[in-house]
């Protein structure tokens, strides 16, 4: 595999991360979240871009927000439809008798690309759901972590649905250790890979493994620092590993990061370096798209690069772009 090139796609000057990306209809759709800064607040909506040429140009197609702070849009399609997952936050609010943040998810379907329906998730309750991925049964799988004060009850699920909106447990991934994103990959055989990112030290992720129904799970810790981890199976047969992570081999948590791509060894973990993309910083979160010519795209974004001492009414900002990689795989 080899990095063609990378450019920035869309810059407003003020955060934009937590990407993803699909190919629908022939076109190429890029959603990412748009605020003031990283932290959770009231201003993060959804950003979706569209591409007519295969991700040379792109325009802002539609632009999603419901007062709430929505993270982290993850892609999946039902029927003829094109949908999105949607994390997000409510934040305090003492005089609406919020005391605290609430967490939940949602999801937005669309016809035409440019006119969304965003809903709430009326199941599961207060689980941040990831990007979904289409089983060999024809259902959707995504995995849910939830967290609450005490760090032990941090916990990752396995959740199916037939439609995108209503969605069943059927497994606890892993339980504890503050697992929280995760990401799926399926095997041709029809095996279940999550790749778990882990808060507690030494930070590294874990590879987890379940045949069919997804209930038993065998894990192995991987070898390198990993956060906002994306996992995808390329033609070939390898498997891609896509985070922020240190660039030095030994690097943990505080050290300097990029957006880095590894190969991926499922029955070890061991993670082998393949290449940096232009990064830095605040990035990663890549979502991945073959475009079935023997390239691909990788979506993600990062703050490299920019001066983020700046302030502007509502707080301050913290500056990110959404960045594009053209892959020869």
């Amino acid at each position: 595999m080899e990095l063609l090139e990378a450019k920035a796609i869309y810059d407003p000057g003020c955060h934009c991360a937590f990407t993803d990306i699909i190919m629908w209809r022939d076109r190429v759709y890029v959603a990412f979240r748009e605020a003031l800064n990283h932290a959770v607040g009231r201003s993060g909506q959804i950003v979706v871009l569209g591409s007519a040429d295969r991700g040379i140009s792109f325009q802002v197609h539609a632009r999603l927000a419901n007062g709430q702070d929505l993270r982290d849009p993850h892609f999946f399609t039902v029927g003829d439809r094109l949908g999105l997952i949607i994390p997000s936050w409510v934040v305090p609010d003492p005089e609406r008798g919020i005391p605290e943040r609430i967490r939940t998810s949602h999801a937005a379907l669309t016809d035409d690309g440019i006119r969304w329906d965003l809903r709430r998730l009326e199941s599961p309750i207060g689980r941040t759901m990831w990007r979904p991925r289409r089983g060999p049964d024809g259902a959707l799988y995504s995995a849910g972590y939830a967290s609450a004060k005490d760090a032990e009850d941090y916990r990752v699920e396995l959740y199916r649905s037939e439609d995108g909106m209503d969605w069943r447990m059927i497994s606890v991934i892993h339980p504890d250790e503050k697992s929280n994103e995760t990401d799926l990959c399926f095997m041709p055989d029809g095996e279940l890979l999550a790749l778990v990112r882990r808060e507690k030290p030494p930070h590294r992720p874990l590879l987890a493994r379940a045949k069919p129904p997804y209930t038993e799970w065998r894990k192995a810790e991987c070898s390198r620092f990993l956060q906002g981890p994306m996992l995808e199976r390329l033609p070939d047969g390898t498997l891609l590993a896509v985070g922020r992570s240190p660039r030095d081999a030994e690097g943990g948590k505080g050290r300097e990061t990029a957006t880095r791509a590894f190969r991926l060894d499922p029955e070890s973990g061991r993670m082998e370096p393949i290449f940096d993309l232009p990064s830095g910083g605040d990035t990663s979160y890549a979502g991945f798209c073959n475009l079935g010519d023997g390239t691909a795209l990788l979506a993600y974004y990062s703050g490299h690069g920019y001066d983020n001492g700046t302030y502007r009414e509502g707080g301050k900002v913290q500056r990110c772009a959404i960045w594009l990689a053209r892959l020869r795989l």
